[in-house]
């Protein structure tokens, strides 16, 4: 077991590294699309944490184009996967993204998001760590439509380590801000 946690601590590491890397895009992910989504959550949202982020490009039509995920880094959705180079010799990881979508309930201003990580695998000089995981944003946007108060609720497994507990990540969301980035 502390085996697995030194395995698991070095795996956040070396997201840490590689994922400010830029990295290859493969594969393809699915979007689904809400046709009531208002234009103006159209736009880039971010959420900053104490060591990473994430970050979200609603697109006019509902669709989610890109994502900053904590543990893949920048991920253009269309292209569905990312590889990335380790810093050392043979090491590596890859991030194969699943179903990504956003709905928004104009009667609440609740916006929720899925984010599906499928499949990862991170070679590390110390051993391969491989899971997948699920993330889920809820909560209400704003009235001026700049922030976005989300319970981030983050559903992982890793092989060979025991399931997450639901009941622990329903009852304790992590709260974040995403606010409304003004790109041009």
């Amino acid at each position: 077991m502390k085996q697995l946690l030194v395995l698991a601590g070095f795996a956040i590491v070396l997201a840490g590294l590689v994922g400010c890397q830029d990295g290859d895009i493969i594969n393809e992910a699915n979007v689904d699309v809400d046709e009531q989504f208002p234009d103006f959550l159209a736009g880039v949202w971010e959420a900053e944490m104490t060591e990473s982020k994430w970050a979200f490009q609603f697109e006019g039509d509902g669709s989610i184009s890109k994502i900053t995920h904590v543990l893949a880094g920048e991920v253009d959705l269309e292209e569905g996967a990312v590889y990335l180079e380790g810093r050392e010799p043979n090491t590596y990881a890859v991030f194969a993204m699943g179903p990504c979508e956003a709905e928004y309930d104009a009667n609440t201003r609740e916006l929720s998001v899925k984010i599906i990580l499928e499949h990862y695998a991170m070679k590390l000089p110390q051993g391969l760590l491989e899971g997948k995981s699920h993330d889920y944003f809820q909560g209400p946007v704003s009235e001026d439509g700049k922030t976005w108060n989300a319970g981030w609720k983050n559903y992982a497994w890793l092989e060979g380590a025991a399931p997450p507990d639901a009941n622990e990540i329903e009852a304790n969301p992590v709260p974040l801000v995403f606010t409304k980035l003004d790109i041009k």
